[in-house]
């Protein structure tokens, strides 16, 4: 019996595609299907616990919490691709591992080095070495003030989840393979869009960070449903007992999956919930 259900934050989301001057992007909206709303409340009926995981900071996710009510019962949040773990009823903050000031100076360096933009969280703010059109877009994604700063090095005066290097997706996935390759003993490198780079801590992961909250709750992965679309979701969906890709998901993501449901605009979370969890 699944007793944990973890899916990617914009996987319940009806998604619109937005063109810019620069970048084409899938971007999420506050719309959820009836279908997806009505399978969550029949979850949480059943106390099976609906975790969204996501790359965003947890301030960034707190609208659809709130709006889902997944903050009604004994839940969790994963933010920043598992280096926190919060529940959302008590606020205990129950796993946090950020890198530190020194060691977002020295991506910052890589970052640059590497004809790359950089952006990171300090004080509750998106800050960037540069005015540009990705770190816009997490800005809108997390619902954050944008800060500018050429010298960002000297802005940084707290630790962070993680950065993000910005590389236009034409030359996003050669930097990201050469940075898992210079960083990768010290640190996780993993595309969460065609144009974010994502670098945690090394050993933080989405899987990873469901793995220890299992412990936590004395489940093991059978007990496990995880759902996702992108790359930095393989980790769980490999954890999981069952792992579950979206049909429009990325193609590395659906080969590693147990199960293809339909597209996030077919409700395919709701169809692939029915199908596994209330055999429908």
């Amino acid at each position: 019996m699944y007793k944990l259900i973890d899916i990617n934050s914009k996987f319940i989301m009806i998604l619109q595609e937005k063109a810019s001057n620069f970048i084409k992007y899938i971007e999420p909206v506050s719309i959820y299907s009836q279908k997806n709303r009505e399978i969550i409340e029949k979850c949480k009926e059943q106390d099976i616990k609906v975790i969204l995981a996501s790359g965003r900071p947890d301030f960034g996710m707190m609208k659809i919490v709130e709006d889902l009510k997944l903050d009604s019962y004994d839940n969790y949040l994963l933010s920043y691709n598992g280096a926190r773990i919060a529940n959302l009823k008590t606020g205990e903050v129950v796993y946090e591992k950020f890198l530190s000031p020194e060691r977002i100076k020295f991506l910052i360096d890589v970052a640059l080095e590497n004809d790359c933009d950089i952006l990171t969280y300090q004080n509750g703010n998106v800050i960037t070495n540069r005015d540009n059109e990705y770190a816009r877009v997490e800005t809108g994604l997390v619902g954050a003030k944008l800060v500018i700063s050429e010298n960002m090095k000297e802005e940084i005066k707290e630790g962070a989840a993680k950065v993000i290097i910005l590389k236009h997706p034409d030359e996003s996935a050669k930097i990201k393979d050469k940075l898992a390759k210079e960083l990768g003993d010290e640190y996780e490198v993993a595309m969460s869009k065609p144009f974010f780079i994502e670098v945690n801590d090394k050993g933080i992961s989405k899987g990873a960070s469901l793995d220890s909250l299992c412990k936590k709750l004395g489940l093991t992965n059978e007990n496990v449903m995880a759902l996702g679309d992108g790359l930095n979701d393989l980790s769980m969906i490999e954890f999981a007992g069952l792992g579950v890709a979206v049909e429009n998901g990325n193609s590395i993501l659906k080969e590693a999956a147990d199960f293809i449901s339909k597209s996030n605009d077919e409700d395919g979370f709701a169809y692939a919930i029915e199908k596994f969890v209330f055999n429908k």
